[in-house]
């Protein structure tokens, strides 16, 4: 993954663990605008990328053992394309959200699957 700056000051991003795991935590130190940094998550779970210049700013990287993820939109959609046809443990992951899960069906015409996160 690379994490380019775009801004015109300095930034940092660092997680202090993988899913509580702190011997995962990694730091890539600060850099200016328009440099890059890359990094290669290899381990599965949830970082959760936080700036040393910027305690407001936070995001995350949820690393998976799939291909068929999917982000949701704006207003709560996901498509996983391409499943394959089979029996499945679809699962959720939210910032603010307990984890949900619910099994599922696809068949070769597809599946659809509606799932609440509740806090």
């Amino acid at each position: 993954m690379e994490f380019l700056n775009s801004d015109a000051v300095g930034h940092n991003v660092y997680w202090p663990s993988v899913s509580g795991n702190k011997k995962l935590a990694h730091n890539l130190g600060t850099w200016p605008k328009g440099e890059k940094k890359s990094f290669q998550f290899n381990d599965l779970g949830v970082a959760g990328l936080l700036c040393n210049v910027h305690p407001e700013m936070n995001g995350y990287v949820v690393v998976v053992p799939t291909p068929y993820f999917a982000v949701t939109d704006k207003s709560g959609n996901y498509e996983i394309k391409n499943v394959p046809p089979g029996k499945y443990t679809l699962k959720t992951w939210s910032e603010d959200g307990k984890v949900t899960t619910q099994a599922v069906e696809v068949t070769a015409s597809g599946a659809t699957a509606d799932l609440t996160v509740k806090k």
